[in-house]
């Protein structure tokens, strides 16, 4: 993995952990492809639908969305064994805390939710780095030792956004 210098982002952000073989372990591909796939407003434009009837697909396709997504969440349930909270992140790592505590060392497997719906993971594996005591529970330091090119993608991506939603908040306060 690239070792440049990344941001980082605080965030409230679920994400599953297991343990990892190694911190060369390849993380489970989470991606979708189908969430790829060009919107469906611009694919049902060229259909020559009616504009309600391409509404109601459009309602139909969004409640799918949310229906996949709270049957793959089930699935994640499944197969990590806890769930944490992703107080910090950023392409090289995060701060979670969890109800129990890993030890320094230890090599996890994440499952990242990136946004809830519709549902966007993102996978990597991490080396707990130092573990601390807050309110929250203990807080676990982790970097990232493998994470596929898509994935660090995609959590660049969501630290980006994060920053902009947090620069607009300081500046234009409700």
């Amino acid at each position: 993995m690239d070792q440049g210098t990344y941001a980082r982002v605080a965030t409230r952000m679920r994400a599953f952990v297991r343990p990892a073989l190694s911190p060369d372990t390849l993380p489970m591909p989470l991606d979708n492809p189908a969430l790829d796939a060009a919107p469906a407003a611009e694919t049902l434009d060229g259909a020559n639908l009616s504009g309600p009837l391409a509404d109601f697909l459009l309602a139909m396709s969004a409640k799918l969305d949310t229906v996949v997504s709270l049957l793959s969440q089930k699935r994640l349930e499944d197969d990590f064994q806890d769930a944490v909270e992703v107080l910090e992140i950023g392409a090289q790592g995060l701060e979670f805390v969890a109800r129990r505590p890993f030890a320094a060392g230890d090599v996890l497997e994440f499952a990242l939710v990136l946004n809830q719906y519709p549902l966007r993971l993102a996978a990597a594996v991490g080396r707990v780095e130092a573990v601390a005591a807050s309110a929250a529970g203990p807080r676990h330091t982790v970097a990232f030792t493998r994470i596929r090119e898509a994935d660090f993608e995609a959590v660049v991506h969501f630290v980006i956004n994060e920053e902009r939603q947090q620069i607009r908040e300081t500046r234009w306060p409700r």
